[in-house]
């Protein structure tokens, strides 16, 4: 009988850390199950992203045609000798931040 306990302490010291065993491997399965979802939902939001700030072509272009439009304008003015009104003149400094805008959203854009 004494030879018995210590092989049942010894079977069980085994089962128990067979046990142990496998619950890290459980644990470490998880943690790279997550790993892998952070990850893909990372390069989802990338793409959105990416979509989202094309727009930003737009708003340039918007900007460069405001500007093709107003140099017309102020040419065609000068020509009949007709002042600008100040309003007008005002939306110049809004495309600029068209431009601006616009360009930033570009070196962002490239990011990606």
């Amino acid at each position: 009988m004494n030879n018995r306990k210590p092989l049942d302490a010894a079977f069980e010291k085994i089962a128990n850390s067979k046990k142990v065993n496998l619950e890290s491997q459980k644990v470490e399965l998880t943690l790279v199950d997550d790993v892998k979802k952070y990850i893909n939902k990372g390069i989802q939001i990338e793409k959105q992203l990416k979509r989202e700030m094309a727009v930003y072509s737009g708003l340039t272009r918007s900007a460069n045609l405001f500007e093709k439009s107003y140099n017309e304008l102020l040419s065609a003015a000068k020509e009949v000798g007709f002042e600008v009104p100040s309003e007008l003149k005002g939306l110049e400094d809004i495309a600029k931040g068209f431009r601006k805008k616009g360009e930033a959203v570009k070196k962002a854009y490239n990011l990606f």
